[in-house]
């Protein structure tokens, strides 16, 4: 069984041990490894250790495959499950639009018009690209719009491109190269142009080019990277006339795309159904998670007074049973059973049993992760401002105990909206996420102004 070791310098040393023993059995005689053969090995070695690093920093990723047309309206069914969730929650909520929009979809895998989109940052030569593509009119059914650099967002309008032409006047930087990582997760089809070739030497525009080509070539071919030059730098031009004076003027050269509108074409013509495909499944899956968006929003809205009352019971308990040290075990049952309560209003129906073990399982979590100390000490410190409160004292224990619910309670709310829209979910919760969920609650709830709100909502519950 191979075992990997990621300790740089264990790894050097071990090196350097066996460099030396080798070098001593085989050149006893002949060689003494002194101050500078140690160090001559230390380098070796650590040149060793980076090389083998950066060689173990390829893409860890698989690359996406091709949509079918299977899987588009199998998108488009999911949609449809979403949006019926919704309207039977919430039989008032609008989402006319939606359905429409929904309703629309297959009727856009015979549309044959398709919109291009130059995307990138300032300065990338987007609008003159955009302006030399149209007057060359490659398609009559494409249309060209430009965009900045699109983010994972379901609220903006990428789902409108089926092809992207993404700029860039240099190597990819670490945002760009996340960008076309989301943008091929959602299988948006792109041609990366590494455009003003003219600012680069021959040499290092090769270099640049294939460098590009390297680091993207799990998600986009090679002849998909293309090097343009939508304004070429002008030439001056010098002629010496025979009387020895001379003339200077500039003359433009001609734009640099031909590579370009060749692909383009090729793509047009050999992909245009695939493209269409593309669009239409990334339609879909917007319109399902902003159905989701809007699904979430109802159930947290009936979740959150839940947890309110949850909390208080808590509180109340711990105040009027006050231990030296908070234990969250001997809350099981009324966190079960808020456990069982939200998850009902998730559809993930947990019987009592499960609702304890989960509510068990929470509370170790919030032990192991050191919560339970932190919160009390920082309950125990706010309360001390009041001596009429702080005098009693189960007050911090019945605080500690209210806002750990709480913690609980939104945590859950973040894990129950990760999980698919399923009825009567059997599953276990998967402790691994929900301990994600809970850090990121706590680092939020923690912070001073939100915890003494908390406490001054408390005090009167307790008083």
């Amino acid at each position: 069984m191979a075992v990997r070791v990621n300790k740089p310098i264990l790894v050097v040393g071990i090196g350097i041990s066996f460099l030396l023993w080798l070098l001593d059995s085989l050149h006893h005689r002949f060689l003494a490894v002194g101050e500078w053969g140690l160090l001559l090995l230390m380098a070796m070695g650590t040149g060793l250790w980076w090389w083998q690093k950066k060689t173990n920093e390829n893409p860890s990723f698989t690359p996406i495959s091709p949509l079918t047309e299977e899987q588009v309206n199998q998108a488009i069914a999911q949609s449809q499950t979403m949006l019926a969730f919704v309207a039977k929650e919430d039989p008032q909520q609008d989402i006319s639009e939606l359905q429409t929009t929904l309703k629309d979809l297959p009727k856009k895998f015979a549309c044959q018009a398709l919109t291009i989109g130059l995307v990138g940052g300032t300065k990338t030569g987007k609008t003159t690209l955009k302006n030399l593509l149209s007057i060359h009119n490659i398609d009559d059914q494409v249309s060209w719009v430009e965009k900045d650099y699109l983010e994972n967002d379901v609220d903006n309008d990428k789902t409108t491109l089926d092809l992207a032409i993404f700029l860039t006047a240099s190597d990819l930087s670490e945002s760009q190269w996340q960008s076309l990582q989301d943008l091929n997760q959602t299988h948006q089809r792109c041609l990366i142009v590494l455009n003003k070739q003219d600012q680069y030497h021959p040499e290092e525009k090769s270099l640049v080019l294939q460098q590009i080509k390297e680091r993207v070539k799990l998600i986009i071919p090679a002849q998909d990277v293309i090097a343009i030059n939508a304004v070429p730098t002008s030439l001056k031009i010098r002629q010496y006339q025979n009387d020895g004076s001379m003339e200077e003027w500039t003359e433009d050269s001609p734009p640099q795309i031909d590579l370009l509108i060749t692909r383009l074409t090729e793509i047009l013509q050999q992909e245009r159904q695939a493209l269409i495909w593309g669009k239409v499944w990334r339609e879909a899956i917007s319109i399902e998670q902003q159905g989701k968006k809007i699904l979430n929003k109802i159930r947290r809205d009936r979740a959150l007074p839940v947890i309110k009352q949850y909390q208080w019971i808590a509180a109340a308990t711990a105040f009027a049973n006050p231990v030296s040290a908070l234990d969250l075990l001997a809350t099981a049952a009324i966190n079960g059973q808020m456990v069982v309560d939200l998850s009902g209003i998730y559809q993930q129906q947990f019987t009592l049993s499960q609702g304890k073990a989960a509510s068990v399982a929470i509370g170790k979590l919030m032990v192991q992760l050191g919560l339970v100390e932190l919160s009390t000490h920082a309950i125990s410190g706010l309360l001390k401002s009041n001596a009429l409160t702080y005098v009693a004292g189960g007050v911090t224990q019945g605080v500690s105990a209210a806002y750990l619910t709480q913690v609980a309670g939104l945590s859950l709310i973040e894990y129950f909206q990760e999980q698919d829209i399923s009825v009567n979910s059997k599953e276990k919760i998967n402790l691994e996420q929900l301990t994600v969920n809970i850090k990121q609650v706590f680092e939020r709830t923690r912070k001073a102004e939100i915890l003494q709100d908390f406490v001054k909502q408390a005090i009167p519950r307790l008083s």
